[in-house]
């Protein structure tokens, strides 16, 4: 049976004095004037939430519309994208405003429950959980993801409760995994588990299994680099077929993004190794290193734009924003900086993955 839903709060909904409905599409700025009946308003208001095609005939009769007025009306809603509609019920509509914004992503209820379920059986890995890694941590938590793999090895210190925030000052000299594990499952009653094992570049066993569980994972280390653990362990996610982010890192007024790989998809870090400016560790300047400025605003751009991806990946609504190349962000100036990339046919890591085709890449 055929359920209906509004596409609230994304369709604002005005009457003119002459009677005309103008529907604003907020989500795509746009306007659609509909011929303006008495009980149109109503009717909107009803169908604020899911409803089946048997109880809006009752409501129709109750109102004295006919069926095959309400069903060209349906129809007309439908196609102007301000329903979802489809055959599965829908029940989410209190629990989480993350479904009223993924629903902007589509018409179809059947492909939103979908994504529902993709979403409330995931796990995400967090290798690093300093200021981007404890951030994006919270941010999944307080949206509903089920479980969380926390990895990092480092204890809180005094000198990084600024810009790693979510950190009190009485953890310090605890591990960090723990302390976010205790805040995040108190407040959120998210599964986790942790693992405090060093990263080196023989990836342990241990870590590497757990890394199968996850349907993405996201880098965040700041020690090593993030690129050189991208360079140590990207190759085995994309040998098993895990998504992953490189969640970039800040510095001054800037940061960078990394880049999202969907193996068989997009391109892998690989693939992009003229866009990675490696640096060489050998140099004597290195040996004189200075502390880098932190501003939490700007980790929290970096983090938005590893969470909106997280979201895509997972629920395949959209398509990433960070996939098949690298971007920075100036702060100062407000620009962002694409560096792009593509699938490298030839790769001696991901050549030999078969290509899919997600229905954001349709």
């Amino acid at each position: 049976m055929s359920t209906y839903w509004l596409k609230q709060p994304d369709v604002q909904v005005e009457e003119t004095k002459q009677g005309q409905i103008i529907c604003t599409l907020l989500n795509r700025s746009e306007t659609i004037l509909y011929e303006g009946m008495s009980v149109f308003i109503n009717f909107l208001t009803y169908l604020q939430q899911p409803r089946n095609f048997e109880e809006l005939l009752v409501w129709g009769e109750q109102n004295e519309i006919t069926e095959e007025m309400l069903v060209e009306t349906l129809q007309t809603l439908v196609n102007d994208k301000i329903l979802l509609t489809g055959n599965q019920p829908w029940n989410l509509t209190g629990e989480s405003r993350l479904w009223s914004y993924l629903a902007a992503q589509t018409s179809s209820l059947d492909q939103l429950l979908d994504s529902e379920q993709a979403w409330c059986s995931s796990r995400v890995g967090i290798i690093g959980v300093g200021g981007v890694g404890s951030r994006v941590a919270h941010e999944l938590a307080a949206m509903g993801i089920p479980s969380l793999i926390l990895i990092d090895h480092d204890n809180v210190s005094t000198h990084n409760l600024t810009h790693q925030s979510l950190y009190p000052k009485n953890a310090v000299g605890e591990l960090k995994v723990n302390v976010l594990k205790n805040i995040l499952h108190h407040q959120y009653g998210t599964l986790i588990e942790t693992v405090h094992d060093p990263i080196t570049q023989d990836i342990s066993a241990n870590i590497l299994e757990k890394l199968k569980t996850c349907s993405v994972v996201i880098l965040c280390a700041d020690e090593p680099s993030v690129d050189t653990l991208a360079d140590w362990i990207t190759p085995h996610l994309t040998k098993n077929n895990i998504a992953h982010i490189v969640g970039g890192g800040y510095h001054g007024h800037s940061t960078s993004t990394g880049t999202t790989v969907i193996p068989g998809v997009t391109g892998c870090w690989k693939c992009y190794d003229s866009l990675v400016e490696r640096k060489d560790m050998h140099r004597v300047y290195q040996h004189i290193r200075g502390i880098s400025g932190s501003f939490n605003p700007l980790i929290q751009i970096l983090v938005s734009f590893i969470i909106s991806d997280t979201v895509a990946v997972i629920t395949n609504l959209t398509r990433p924003l960070l996939v098949n190349g690298m971007g920075d962000f100036d702060l100062e100036t407000g620009k962002f900086k694409w560096r792009p990339g593509s699938r490298n046919e030839n790769c001696d890591w991901c050549a030999n993955i078969p290509k899919s085709y997600p229905s954001f890449m349709k």
